[in-house]
């Protein structure tokens, strides 16, 4: 199933800011990630679902929108 994936920051640096990634849960999604991007394994960031934060392993369906964000802090 086609996952859309969009980056920022760092992130977005090493994947570039939108890509589409064939995975059926966040721990699939992740593993084929690190694959083609070997330094996201080297990165934190966290996951967004249809812009809904998530912290463990979700099923994800065909057309959802997974948004990899940085680690940000605010001031």
């Amino acid at each position: 199933m086609a996952i859309k994936i969009i980056a920022f920051g760092q992130i977005a640096e090493i994947t570039g800011k939108e890509l589409t990634v064939e995975a059926s849960d966040i721990t699939i999604l992740k593993a084929a990630l690190q694959v083609e991007f070997p330094a996201l394994a080297e990165k934190k960031y966290a996951i967004a679902v249809n812009k809904k934060l998530v912290a463990d392993n979700v099923a994800l369906s065909d057309n959802d929108t997974v948004a990899l964000m940085p680690p940000y802090s605010g001031g």
